[in-house]
Parts: structure tokens; sequence; C-alpha cells
């Protein structure tokens, strides 16, 4: 079972944070998200500030996104090519576990893992200020009020991804200098929003092993957090029974997994999240209906230096990575799990 950790706490005013009560909760909390992390690098979340009414709105919004015609969706279309890293993906144009593949010497574990590309839609969103990865919007006419709403709804979360970020830095007690040079590196318009659309997966298909919903892997973000509808799929691995254990969509938690950049950041303190999405019919051969999901990748400053912070490495006594640049990871593992034409 997922771990739960409610980080309401964190979400109060400066004046209400700053009284006995609140700060001994903010470091219970904290403590109750360092143990669950530092297992698995996932964790439920509640009390993390996204109304379900603004929730509802993203997921009407996603339908009506993807209940466009493909003639439609391609007026947005995603380049051939990893930057910029925007606009709407058609089915099978990533192959997520092959970041796997490539992170394993097992040779049948990277046939598995290459085997299969996902089958789901996707359009990407970010900061309108990014200049390198900027975005690929529809036209107004095609879906109206669409760029309002998701970019209203991508600062909206990162409000929540500021308070996740004020929760871990907590929870590895880093000392002031080093709090904020990791916020420095965070200031949201590196982020990257996404609606996703797992298309059913019919009885003719359910059979056919080079379909999958999206493989084994990690992010190579800060961390990544995501909402998704009712229908379940969504898995984390975990690392002492080699087993996956479902994310079961609960109302108010959102699921949040830790990613390559802060598992480099924590000094191996906090693993990256090993995560799939399965298709729940396979084990009994039933159709599989759609899913809807929306994740939100928190990323540093592309040309901001990712190391191990000098606390956590006195701590361990070893420092387990050498410094790196956020754009530099990235470009290697899109070329590693994009298929372009």
């Amino acid at each position: 079972m997922i771990p739960i950790v409610d980080l309401s706490p964190f979400a109060r005013t400066t004046v209400n944070a700053s009284t006995t009560t609140d700060a001994s909760l903010r470091q219970q909390r904290a403590k109750e998200l360092h143990e669950a992390v530092r297992i698995n690098g996932c964790v439920g979340l509640a009390g993390h500030g996204v109304s379900g009414e603004l929730l509802q709105q993203a997921f009407a919004v996603s339908h009506q996104l993807f209940g466009l015609p493909y003639a439609d969706k391609m007026k947005a279309p995603h380049p051939n090519g990893h930057t910029p890293h925007r606009g709407y993906s058609g089915t099978g144009k990533e192959r997520g576990a092959v970041k796997t593949a490539r992170e394993t010497d097992d040779d049948d574990l990277k046939q598995q893992f290459t085997s299969t590309a996902d089958y789901k839609e996707s359009y990407e969103i970010g900061s309108d200020e990014n200049r390198v990865q900027y975005n690929i919007w529809l036209p107004e006419d095609t879906l109206p009020g669409f760029r309002g709403f998701t970019t209203r709804f991508f600062w909206e979360l990162n409000k929540t991804a500021q308070l996740i970020l004020d929760a871990l830095i907590e929870a590895l007690g880093l000392p002031d200098a080093e709090a904020d040079a990791i916020r420095a590196l965070h200031t949201g318009h590196d982020n990257q929003l996404r609606f996703l659309h797992y298309p059913p997966i019919t009885d003719t298909m359910i059979g056919d092993e080079s379909v999958g919903r999206l493989g084994a892997h990690t992010d190579w973000s800060t961390f990544t957090f995501l909402f998704q509808d009712e229908n379940s799929g969504l898995e984390f691995g975990d690392g002492a029974s080699g087993d996956f254990v479902p994310a079961t969509p609960r109302e108010g938690i959102l699921y949040m997994n830790i990613g390559d950049m802060f598992h480099r950041i924590s000094n191996n303190i906090y693993p990256s999240g090993l995560h799939r999405v399965s298709v729940s019919g396979k084990a009994s051969g039933q159709p599989t209906p759609a899913r809807y999901s929306i994740p939100y990748f928190v990323c540093p400053a592309p040309d901001g230096t990712i190391e191990p912070q000098p606390s956590l490495v006195a701590a361990v006594g070893k420092k387990h990575h050498e410094p790196i640049t956020y754009q530099k990871f990235a470009e290697q593992m899109f070329d590693t799990t994009n298929i372009y034409d």
C-alpha cells in the first residue's frame, strides 16, 4: 500500500506557520514524508491545496481535448525532436520503459522494456515565458478557452509544486543556504503540465504483447505529481519485493514520485520512484476502459548545476553523483524514450 501524508501544515500562511503548533506539525509531517519516500521514492499526498472543483474542470477540458478529431489535435503538433517538448503527440510516440532498459544489464529485461510502445496520447504545456521550451497552442477556435484555462491551471499547480518542494527540503533537514539554492533552481518556468489519455484496450488488442500503456520507468524531473480519474492502472515499484503496488485512485489524493534530479540532490537518500501504467484487463483477458491522468513535472533550470548537497554528502560519508546540468541529462533521456518520424 502506498503511504499517505497530509501536507496541509505546509499550505498555511507564513504568519500561521510561524506558530509553535504549526512548526511542530510541519516537522511531524516532514518526518512522515521522509519515512515514506526514502523507501521507494513515492507517496500519496493529501492537503495539497488543489480543489476538487478545479480538478473537475481540468478533467473536463482533457476530455474535450482528446475528443477532438485527430486533424484538429494535429493543429498543435509536437515537433519531430525533443525541443520544444510541447504540443500534441499521438499514440505510439513514446516508449517510457526504454529508459529502464538502458539502466539494466539484464538482457531479458532489455528485450521486454524495448518491445512495447506506449499506447497513449498526450499534450504538453509549460510557461509562456519559456523561450526554449515554448508552447505550441491549438487555434482558439479549435478549442475555445483551452489556452486560458490551462495557463491558469499550470500556475495553480506550481503553487502545489512549491509546497511539496518546501516539505522535501524540510524532510532532508537542509541548511538555509542549501535550501535557498534548491528553491532558486525551481522558478516554475521549466515545469511541464501534461494531459494524458490512454484509449480503451479492446478485446482484440488485449492479448497483443506489443500493446502497453506506459512501461516501468523513473522520471528525470526533480519530482512529479499526478492526478488520475477513477480508472486504475498507475503502479509503483517496491524495491524489496520486486512487485508493483497499485496507486489506487482516492478522492483528494495526488501521487508524487521522486525524479532523477532530486535523487541526485538528496545524494541517493531518496530513490527515484519506479512506476508504470498497467493494462488492468491483461490478467483476466477483459477489455480495459479509457484512462485519463494529469501529471505535473517539476523541473530545475536547464543550465543549473544538479549535485548532492554538501550537508548530505557529509551525512552519508560519500558523494554518489558528479555535477550535471538538467539540460544535458534531459536531452539524453528524450532521445532514448521518444520515437521520431
